[in-house]
């Protein structure tokens, strides 16, 4: 199964132990640019588990 990822989309992202959701900034071919707590970070792509829902359709 692929996950299809466009900016402002809300991902799901875990390292084995914590799992936390993002927001996706941009995408670039090894890694996509999330924004956690404020801060930029580069994720690769095997890492990202599911796409959960769109920034835009959440409201705060």
């Amino acid at each position: 199964m692929a996950v299809i990822l466009r900016n402002f989309n809300i991902v799901r992202i875990t390292d084995g132990k914590k799992v936390v959701n993002c927001t996706v900034i941009s995408m670039c071919p090894d890694y996509a640019v999330i924004k956690y707590d404020g801060k930029k970070y580069k994720v690769p792509y095997p890492i990202i588990k599911e796409v959960i829902g769109h920034e835009l359709l959440i409201s705060a």
